[in-house]
């Protein structure tokens, strides 16, 4: 399975968009980034997921088939949140620009990515072995006591020179 190289799209949509752009997967994990408050690695704010999560209620609530993105309107930007079922697409636009325009071809764009998107399955574990890691901690306590005994009359020896 070929892995999707995240941080070429941001830097296309960058160019393409003329829009500093993050992408993160649906556990608010940003997997590539352009904006610098959501950087990659970082986790989207638990407010924010809980909104997403909870969008699914919100648009039964108002009558709505479904809810697909939401903006928040900062002091400098607007910050769009598209997602959906598996990815998150963040992206960081100026105040000027018109979310009614711009809203579905980042929504067309996030469908067409997340038709691409796979988590990778985990196929094998490896097994971890309880009683060879007991085994290792007694054997470096009885160093640390031995190593303790070791250099006791010296200690005591320095101790009684320094009084």
């Amino acid at each position: 399975m070929p892995q999707i190289n995240y941080d070429q799209i941001i830097s296309q949509l960058k160019n393409d968009l003329n829009s500093e752009c993050a992408i993160a997967n649906k556990y608010g994990i940003v997997l590539a980034s352009s904006i610098k408050e959501f950087f990659k690695g970082k986790v989207i704010p638990h407010k924010i997921m809980s909104l997403i999560a909870n969008s699914k209620a919100i648009a039964e609530e108002l009558n709505l088939k479904k809810i697909s993105s939401f903006a928040i309107e900062a002091q400098e930007n607007n910050y769009l949140f598209t997602f959906s079922d598996e990815l998150i697409l963040i992206s960081k636009l100026g105040l000027e620009v018109n979310l009614a325009k711009f809203m579905p071809s980042i929504s067309v764009f996030l469908k067409k990515l997340s038709e691409n998107y796979k988590e990778e399955e985990i196929n094998e574990f490896s097994i971890f072995d309880f009683k060879k890691e007991i085994g290792k901690i007694h054997e470096a306590l009885k160093e640390g006591k031995i190593n303790e005994k070791k250099y006791s009359i010296i200690k005591d020896l320095v101790k009684y020179v320094s009084k």
